[in-house]
């Protein structure tokens, strides 16, 4: 008998395998953590770390939440990298099916007393929801409300290791006349030709940026724009379409930081490559008391 969702053991994680006729994915309660999506027919579309550290860590690869704070964006020292919730259990609040066509589920972190101080204190009243859903396409969508008293400026993103056949040889559509700020670099540059790594220091770590005044309201941010990452290695496309975002992260350690990161084996730069839905950098969102925001990420394969 067909059934959507079936929990299961992936990875070392405990885990609800959504599945259509479109294709199969794995999401961990960890962290509500996207861990695989393997379109019917074809390979898995994101890459997952064999060295990723057990719970309760957060989980190298996949899909990882960063929320309310991207890195540790307008935050005090001291702060979580990411936020609090890619390293909380969630649990499932609703579940919708369609048929064998597409089935989509929502989930809800669950705080923990060790995480409550840190979290209370730095994001007092927000409510967050993920919904997930399965189709010919995988979409994402981070749902935050502000029940609090108090205006919090939101930062975020949908951390996604896209899976690639050799890093050094992917191209990405959808970023030349943007402007970016490298991480530590003083000054802004403009993408001017196609992005490519540097086949010389293989290494990126930028926040792509769609210009939109500040005093634009908070509703203009539903605009949607598209990336397209080129692999010419597995011959496919990855594209992402975005909502709720003016803000594009774009990241590969290269084989320098690889090393430096204890749950990255050396050589695995090579087979990943993020591209994240964000609110980051300039792209913070002001949510007043009683304000919400969605952030959300459509990803659709083409070979």
């Amino acid at each position: 008998m067909y059934s959507p969702i079936t929990p299961v053991t992936y990875a070392g994680h405990q885990a609800l395998q959504l599945s259509t006729r479109h294709g199969v994915a794995v999401v961990a309660l960890h962290g509500a953590h996207l861990l695989s999506w393997v379109p019917k027919g074809h390979r898995d579309v994101f890459w997952l770390s064999p060295q990723a550290l057990p719970e309760p860590a957060s989980i190298r690869g996949g899909v990882p939440v960063c929320w309310p704070w991207f890195a540790t964006q307008r935050m005090p020292a001291g702060a979580m990298q990411h936020g609090p919730v890619r390293n909380l259990p969630w649990r499932v609040r609703t579940v919708h099916s369609s048929d064998e066509d597409e089935v989509s589920l929502t989930l809800e972190p669950v705080v923990q007393t060790a995480l409550d101080a840190q979290f209370s204190a730095l994001a007092p009243g927000l409510q967050l929801s993920l919904r997930i859903t399965l189709g010919s396409s995988l979409r994402q969508t981070l749902h935050t409300r502000n029940a609090g008293a108090q205006s919090f400026t939101l930062t975020q993103a949908l951390h996604t290791y896209f899976a690639v056949g050799q890093a050094t040889q992917v191209g990405i559509e959808g970023l030349v006349g943007l402007r970016y700020q490298e991480r530590n670099a003083p000054n802004t540059e403009v993408q001017h030709a196609p992005f490519a790594l540097d086949p010389f220091t293989p290494a990126c770590d930028r926040i792509y940026q769609h210009e939109m005044p500040n005093d634009r309201p908070l509703a203009d941010r539903l605009s949607g724009y598209r990336y397209t990452l080129l692999d010419p290695v597995w011959a496919r496309r990855v594209v992402i379409e975005t909502q709720g975002s003016q803000s594009v992260v774009v990241w590969n350690p290269g084989s320098g930081g690889a090393r430096k990161i204890v749950d990255v084996p050396d050589d695995a730069w090579q087979d990943f490559f993020c591209i994240e839905a964000a609110n980051a950098g300039p792209d913070a969102v002001v949510l007043t008391p009683g304000a919400e925001h969605s952030l959300t990420q459509e990803i659709g394969i083409i070979f």
